[in-house]
């Protein structure tokens, strides 16, 4: 079976350069955050505020790519499209880490509430941004600069 791959390197590279195009509007969008948050008279503070929203705003693109790069990796194994020490997941393995990062997400944050009611456009669109994330990082690694020698 001859499938389509994405080095884990473009995808990090990706990570890299997409964080650093949009590092002012980040940064800028933590620092706001954590103002409202931290201004509260109930809160417990800026420097908190301000953890949880970096946490969440740069730790999550981080958990998220290494999950999928985690369970493309398992998958690419499990279907033997390539070997564990190849450094690249193929795209069927990356569509099903972030079918099963979806599916994860309902059942362990929302408790399959919306499934309950029957409202599947949430998880729809949830696949669809994981998907056009991981396309993004792919076409941010092509972004040349001149001075990341990556």
């Amino acid at each position: 079976m001859h499938d389509i791959m994405i080095s884990v390197s473009e995808l990090l590279k990706g990570l890299l350069i997409l964080n650093l195009l949009l590092s002012p509007l980040t940064l800028c969008l933590t620092v706001y955050i954590a103002i409202m948050g931290g201004s509260h008279p109930d809160s417990p503070g800026f420097l908190r505020s301000f953890g949880i929203t970096a946490g969440f705003i740069y730790g999550t693109p981080i958990g998220l790519l290494v999950w999928l790069i985690m369970m493309g990796k398992f998958f690419d194994f499990i279907f033997q499209i390539t070997p564990i020490a190849n450094p690249s997941v193929s795209c069927l393995s990356i569509f099903i880490a972030a079918v099963l990062f979806v599916v994860a997400g309902n059942i362990f944050i929302d408790h399959l509430y919306q499934f309950k009611q029957g409202n599947y456009m949430i998880s729809i669109v949830a696949l669809l941004i994981t998907i056009l994330y991981t396309v993004t990082l792919y076409f941010s690694a092509k972004i040349p600069i001149p001075w990341l020698a990556i």
